[in-house]
């Protein structure tokens, strides 16, 4: 049985490297969706949905409304900490590739127990950046 919740955000990045549009600051209205895979426990259920809400929000909350700057943006962090605005450093590019890798390292990190202790056996992340674009992976918990 899979159970799933969707979060969504605000968030502006850019790609230094890319050669089209995204080199720019621009934002996205960002949706992921977090899906559990597992057995029901005996009350019917593989995760409870507001125990998913408590693992995600978190870490919503750190991004929504801020700039994704790559640490290797050395140029647009230096800004942003010069004038105090509000920035979410990750170590890589934000592509909607790396993001989905990185919420789905945090979630299996951070609450692998619980995960475990609920009897679910694979997570999935999909991160849409539009409507109509979204990255996806998924791991097996052991």
């Amino acid at each position: 049985m899979i159970v799933a919740k969707r979060f969504n955000w605000e968030a502006a990045h850019r790609l230094p490297w890319h050669e089209g549009k995204c080199k720019q600051i621009h934002g996205h209205s960002y949706k992921m969706i977090v899906e559990f895979d597992g057995e029901l426990n005996e009350k019917g259920m593989v995760v409870d949905f507001n125990d998913i809400k408590k693992m995600i929000e978190p870490i919503v909350k750190q991004i929504d409304h801020a700039t994704i700057i790559s640490s290797n943006d050395f140029e647009l962090k230096e800004l942003f900490e010069a004038k105090s605005w509000k920035y979410f450093l990750l170590p890589f590019d934000s592509t909607a590739e790396n993001l989905c890798n990185y919420f789905l390292g945090l979630i299996i990190e951070q609450h692998k127990d619980l995960l475990v202790a609920n009897r679910v056996k694979e997570v999935g992340v999909k991160v849409f950046e539009t409507d109509t674009t979204y990255a996806y992976t998924k791991a097996t918990l052991k």
